[in-house]
């Protein structure tokens, strides 16, 4: 684009310069009085013109795009603002069952030390039983089956033997269940914690997610505030080019007027009072951020030195003896 906008405008350039020498030059014929290079003056006014036209028509079209391209990432930047918001709820969705799996965690936890306080209660039982069973077959001497003592003595050594096989068996069996619960708990112990640890997993991949939305969301606020200020820079660019064209629209028309008129003479006071204008609106153009040829500086302080040299010769001819001369 820049390219684009700056030939034309240097074009331009050389051509104002070229009526800035060509007005400084003052080439009259001597014999007719007419000046030689009323037409090339003319020419150069009207391709000056022309030539910022383009300048300014590139301008707009690179506006044109500027004002696509902000568009388009303003639209990106919405779309993922979304998708941030999106993933953000997913984060918080997340953030919660963990909660949930760190609760049933502690609570599977406590039942397995619960289940093991059982299972060492039922091995303490068992084993007591087992000791009494053992002391009730010495005191009936080898077993249920020899009979030592009187009748009566039988009878009680027969109960205390069949008690203690009764009460070994349910120890038995408490044994059992306490080691059956213990492994229920150990095993919802083992189902949280890899809750636990795969929900740690996706938190933190998603929170990985956001960061790289906030991260690309940046890059293109960072873009979209480049593209304003080039627009901003751009923009006037077009402003001080478009009042260039109208400014020499009117030199222009002045200079045909005066050709109409005379056919002879150019006067300099309303000629060098438009130039005048013309150099304020290109020394705005210069000072645009568009501008980093170097060869715009150069023409524009080639115009200013001429600007000078114009003007001296616009306060001469206020002196009645160079009347008629321009």
């Amino acid at each position: 684009m820049v390219k684009k906008v700056v030939d034309p405008l240097k074009d331009g350039l050389w051509s104002l310069n070229r009526v800035y020498e060509a007005l400084i030059d003052g080439d009259v014929d001597s014999f007719s009085g007419q000046c030689r290079n009323y037409s090339f003056i003319r020419e150069q006014i009207v391709g000056a013109e022309q030539s910022l036209q383009k300048s300014e028509q590139a301008a707009n079209s690179g506006l044109n795009s500027l004002d696509e391209n902000i568009e388009i990432l303003t639209q990106d930047e919405g779309k993922l603002e979304r998708e941030k918001r999106s993933t953000q709820q997913d984060l918080d969705n997340l953030k919660t069952e963990q909660e949930s799996n760190n609760k049933l965690l502690k609570q599977s936890e406590h039942s397995v030390e619960v289940a093991r306080s059982h299972l060492r209660s039922a091995r303490d039982m068992l084993q007591a039983q087992e000791e009494r069973k053992h002391n009730a077959e010495i005191v009936t001497g080898v077993g249920a089956g020899l009979f030592v003592i009187p009748f009566v003595g039988w009878i009680a050594g027969s109960a205390m033997v069949i008690g203690g096989a009764v009460d070994l068996a349910e120890a038995s069996k408490a044994v059992r269940d306490a080691e059956e619960e213990e492994r229920r708990s150990e095993s919802e112990v083992n189902r949280y914690s890899s809750k636990v640890s795969e929900y740690n997993s996706k938190i933190s991949q998603t929170e990985s997610k956001i960061s790289q939305k906030h991260d690309q969301i940046e890059q293109i606020r960072k873009k979209i505030q480049k593209l304003k200020e080039q627009r901003a820079a751009v923009a006037e660019f077009q402003s001080n080019v478009r009042k260039a064209v109208h400014i020499l629209s009117i030199l222009s028309g002045r200079v045909s007027v005066v050709e109409c008129q005379t056919g002879r003479f150019i006067h300099l006071e309303p000629v060098m009072k438009v130039m005048e204008d013309v150099m304020k609106v290109t020394g705005d153009i210069g000072g645009s951020q568009l501008l980093s040829d170097e060869d715009v500086p150069r023409l524009l302080n080639t115009m200013r030195e001429n600007n000078r040299k114009l003007a001296a010769i616009c306060n001469s001819s206020n002196n009645p003896e160079d009347e008629g001369y321009y």
